[in-house]
């Protein structure tokens, strides 16, 4: 479990402002590949065994896409 998720497990009243600052910063760092499509980029749930199939499918092609 990641930080992020541990987070969220948590009950929201008993967070810190150390806590909700480093959810805040998590969510700002995605916000770019949100933006640019990635519907996904700020999901706090794991990876299921499909999409990290496709994620590790993906990243072995090499795609230029400078024209």
């Amino acid at each position: 479990m990641s930080d992020i998720q541990e987070l969220f497990a948590r009950d929201p009243l008993k967070l810190t402002k150390d806590d909700i600052t480093e959810i805040v910063e998590k969510f700002r760092a995605s916000r770019h590949q949100f933006n640019l499509g990635n519907l996904k980029a700020g999901s706090t749930k794991p990876p299921t065994e499909k999409q990290k199939k496709i994620d590790a499918v993906a990243k072995s092609f090499n795609f230029d896409l400078d024209l």
